[in-house]
């Protein structure tokens, strides 16, 4: 199995680590498997992010039609 890159932000202050995060978990649309945070110089801090694939079980379902009610109808109050 090969090794997974990981992500690496250099320069990032304290108080936007979890912004940095959140942006490389959203952008790779996986899970979090870790996060390594090193203190540089000047209260600056170097990030390495490693995601996974989230399990078939846990991905979000993207659908294409409006859900309907339990009576036929749609969202909304709309009727068909």
């Amino acid at each position: 199995m090969t090794a997974r890159r990981s992500a690496t932000d250099t320069g990032i202050p304290l108080c936007l680590i979890p912004q940095v995060v959140m942006r490389e978990v959203r952008t790779h649309g996986e899970e979090l498997e870790r996060a390594i945070v090193r203190k540089r110089g000047n209260h600056f801090y170097k990030i390495s992010i490693r995601t996974r694939p989230i399990k078939g079980e846990l991905q979000k379902v993207e659908t294409t039609a409006r859900s309907r009610l339990p009576d036929g109808s749609k969202e909304g109050g709309e009727e068909v």
